[in-house]
């Protein structure tokens, strides 16, 4: 799965990160091949999967914003089994696992906010092991993308105030191979 998932990324880089239900019909227009969706609730989550699905989508959670998903193996299940997803974003590493032994997508996002964080970061990464590390915030890839290489070959994706072509094709150039956005003006980016 991840090996499709990265032929994916290569020709539709951007992952429309779903905030708000009224930008569904956005996503679904869009060339974007896959989606996250980053907020909602147990209630609405399936329909969300569901109308994804039907146009096309490959389906990631942001396990951690869902409201009433446990934030457990449980949760994860869930979501696999109930929902459909083919992947889940945590900062999480127990998630992490617990996606990994679902044979979900697993992407463990990395707070880059300071030194402190990446550090504590890079040990939670050595134990979860994901398939793709996402690196919040986006912008700053290029500064992290190093030290991310001394320890790891996981895929990158930066995520996180990511507002202009520019910016992706910045990102895209520091070695990422994809881009979460909320920023519906690049839905449609293609490289």
């Amino acid at each position: 799965m991840q090996q499709e998932f990265l032929h994916i990324l290569r020709r539709h880089p951007v992952i429309p990160s779903l905030q708000r239900q009224q930008d569904i019909p956005a996503l679904i227009t869009s060339r974007a091949r896959i989606a996250l969706i980053s907020s909602g609730s147990i209630f609405n989550i399936k329909q969300r999967a569901r109308e994804l699905h039907d146009n096309g989508k490959i389906v990631l959670v942001h396990i951690d914003l869902i409201h009433g998903l446990g934030r457990d193996a449980a949760g994860v299940r869930y979501l696999k089994d109930k929902v459909g997803a083919e992947g889940i974003v945590t900062p999480n590493r127990h998630l992490v696992t617990a996606a990994r032994k679902q044979g979900l997508i697993a992407i463990h996002r990395l707070f880059a906010h300071d030194s402190p964080s990446i550090a504590t970061g890079l040990k939670v990464l050595k134990l979860s092991n994901p398939d793709f590390i996402e690196v919040l915030p986006g912008l700053i890839v290029a500064n992290v993308m190093p030290i991310l290489r001394e320890h790891f070959q996981q895929p990158v994706i930066g995520a996180g105030l990511v507002k202009t072509t520019a910016e992706v094709k910045s990102l895209l150039a520091a070695g990422a191979v994809g881009v979460d956005t909320s920023a519906k003006s690049l839905w449609n980016f293609e490289p």
